[in-house]
Order: structure tokens, then C-alpha cells, then sequence
């Protein structure tokens, strides 16, 4: 995770504000995390504020994260960006105001960050008439990467679609069609299970409903937010 100053702070914040992106707001104690999701409405520099609105039955979730500093830690799938403010204002219609941060960190520098799930969760699809499953290696908004031994022998070219591709969350699964968009070799001992090579295979997702993506999305942000969390007990 990359450190930053307000520099590109605001450029980002605007287009949250454009684009309706959810802010989930996190509060992790022995190792258990707790979540709430908001949504931005409003960014007035001038008046030092974030304003962000409570989703509905969030309300718990609320009192949960509030650290007792009055200081939110703010995770933003869309942007991955993480960063923490004091809290300037809860007012009784579900608005939350923040002020604007010192400074923000950047997960990694891309338009949809992939994680690395700790959590089990795999893909399902038929190939050659054999149905597939693999877990999950790591997953965006827009898609997902499996890896491959080179034992099995796989060979699935970049453009195939596939019209049943099933991701497999254990209490959900998400169904929808897919295409292959990438296809490479692995080098050998570059992952401590694979010590002789394999093959990464990516795919995009071509459906999505809103409530999936919504779910997806929750998904990454909890994942990215664990990830985080073991980094700083470590």
C-alpha cells in the first residue's frame, strides 16, 4: 500500500461523488471487522466536509465502526483508496460528515483493484465438455484470474465465451456468462504451489446484475479490508 498527500485527493473524490460509489466505512477488533456502507452525496472543500449517506439498516453497522475517537476508517472499492477522518457531524437523517483527510492510501494504482481472497471461493464452468471448478486466485469488479498446474493441460484461447460461469461464494452463487481475456505461462516456482510452472487464466464478466456487482463489491472491500488488517498486526 502506497502512502500519498492530498494531491490527486479531490480529482478522486469528485468522481466518487459523479459515479455514486460506495464508501464503506470499518472497525476491526481482534481481528474481527465490522462494516458499514454509505454512500457519497457531497464534497465541499470550502467547508472542509465529506458528506456521505447511510444506506438503509445500516444503522447498527454504524455504531460498530465508530471508533471512540470519533474517527472512521474509510475503504473505497472503486478508487482503492483507504483512508481515516474524524467525524465532523451525524445528523438524525442518516447523513454522515467527515472531515476531508490529510492524507489517503492507495491499495494499488488501478481503475479496479483485484484482491487475493483469504476466503474460499471458487469458479465453476464446463470446458470440452468437463465441468470445471477452480478456486478463485484473484478477483475485481469486472472479472476474475484462476491458476492452472501445467499437468492439466487447459488450453482456453483469449475471446472464448462461456454462457454458464458460476461464481461459487459458499453462502451465494452468482451465475452469468464470461469471457476468457487472457491466457499466460507461470515461471516456475513463482507461486510456492506450483513449483513447476503453470498457467494464469483471466475472464471478464459480462452480465452482472446491480445486486450482484453490489455483492461482488461488498465482497472485495471486506477482502482488501482482512488483507489490511493482518499487514498492520504483523
Amino acid at each position: 500500500m502506497k502512502h500519498e498527500k492530498n494531491k490527486d485527493f479531490d480529482r478522486m473524490i469528485v468522481e466518487a461523488v459523479q459515479e455514486n460509489y460506495s464508501f464503506f466505512a470499518w472497525h476491526s477488533v481482534g481481528g474481527v471487522i465490522e462494516k458499514c456502507e454509505m454512500k457519497i452525496k457531497a464534497f465541499r472543500k470550502d467547508y472542509n466536509e465529506i458528506e456521505l449517506m447511510l444506506k438503509d439498516g445500516q444503522e447498527v453497522e454504524l455504531a460498530k465502526v465508530v471508533a471512540g475517537d470519533r474517527v472512521l476508517n474509510i475503504y473505497i472499492p472503486e478508487l482503492s483508496v483507504s483512508f481515516s477522518s474524524e467525524i465532523k457531524a451525524i445528523t438524525a437523517d442518516r447523513k454522515v460528515k467527515l472531515f476531508i483527510p490529510l492524507e489517503f492510501s492507495f491499495f494499488e494504482r488501478r481503475k479496479q483493484q483485484r484482491v487475493m481472497p483469504l476466503a474460499e471461493c471458487f469458479v465453476c464452468f464446463e470446458h470440452n465438455r468437463q465441468v470445471i471448478k477452480k478456486s478463485i486466485y484473484d478477483i475485481s469488479i469486472g472479472g476474475i484470474a484462476i491458476i492452472m498446474a501445467k499437468s492439466e493441460k487447459m488450453n482456453i484461447t483469449k475471446g472464448k465465451y462461456f454462457s454458464l460461469f458460476i461464481l461459487d461464494f459458499g453462502s451465494r452463487k452468482i451465475k452469468m456468462n464470461a469471457e476468457c481475456t487472457n491466457s499466460f505461462v507461470i515461471n516456475r516456482f513463482k507461486h510456492d504451489n506450483l513449483p513447476y510452472g503453470g498457467f494464469k487464466i483471466a475472464f471478464r464478466f459480462l452480465d452482472l446484475s446491480k445486486e450482484d456487482k453490489a455483492f461482488i463489491n461488498e465482497f472485495i472491500a471486506h477482502e482488501a479490508i482482512r488483507r489490511q488488517v493482518l499487514k498492520n498486526a504483523n
